[in-house]
């Protein structure tokens, strides 16, 4: 398997690396493996509606450009196991005092508390996936943040020591990679089975909210479009797209 060659593009401030990326893939040919890396993003993009707080120079804000053709359409969610893991890997290099887990679809977590998050944008024309832009966030050196924001946590409040953040980016980078190459060479079930073992709540009654009432649940995995398995009360299990459940985080 050939390695993946990472030209980068640092950009001191920019309103979002996806939204970049998004647009230079609309200009020109990528290389794959293109990171689109900003000191201060001005309107990073959560999921929906969300946005994403960085304090400038402070935080990883980055977004991959990968071409994965030789996934079919229905397959596109492998690439958010390969994301999330290969975040997950490197932050378990340097967190061993908290569990790290992915709540899903797209959050990164250290015990209760949000450390990272990622968006992935697919490109798919007819049977052929196109292009992945997956915009990764992993909050590293900041210290405070604003109120309104549930749960937020960086590494140097976990660690208690600073951390390069360009080092953090070519790390996660690395992570991925090691991961990507397992989808390439055909490891699709070891991705499935390590992104179900690490999914925050798995196998554990737990409270949501649905239709703003309140339920108990137990995650039992994610089917191949990525909808979420949860077991309700009744025994019978029932399917969520993201929006349709709410996590109760204590």
């Amino acid at each position: 398997m050939m390695k993946i060659i990472h030209p980068l593009i640092e950009l001191q401030t920019v309103d979002s690396t996806n939204f970049y990326a998004e647009q230079l893939l609309k200009k020109q040919k990528v290389t794959e493996g293109t990171i689109i890396f900003a000191h201060d993003q001005t309107s990073g993009k959560g999921q929906g509606e969300n946005n994403w707080e960085s304090e400038p120079r402070k935080n990883v804000t980055f977004s991959l450009v990968l071409f994965p053709e030789f996934l079919s359409p229905g397959q596109q969610f492998l690439l958010n196991k390969v994301i999330s893991l290969g975040v997950l890997d490197f932050l378990a290099r340097v967190i061993v005092e908290q569990r790290l887990s992915i709540k899903w679809p797209n959050d990164i977590y250290a015990g209760n508390r949000k450390i990272g998050g990622i968006l992935i944008q697919n490109t798919v024309c007819g049977t052929v996936y196109e292009s992945c832009i997956a915009g990764i966030g992993v909050n590293i050196n900041q210290d405070t943040f604003t109120p309104v924001l549930p749960n937020p946590v960086s590494l140097k409040q976990i660690t208690g020591k600073d951390f390069p953040v360009r080092d953090a980016v070519d790390l996660i980078v690395a992570c991925i990679d090691n991961r990507y190459q397992q989808l390439q060479e055909g490891l699709s079930e070891l991705l499935d089975r390590e992104y179900r073992e690490q999914l925050f709540g798995i196998n554990e009654w737990r409270d949501y909210y649905m239709d703003k009432k309140l339920i108990k649940g137990k995650i039992r995995g994610v089917d191949e479009s990525g909808m979420l398995m949860m077991e309700m009360e009744n025994n019978s299990i029932r399917f969520f797209n993201h929006g349709e459940v709410e996590f109760v985080i204590p």
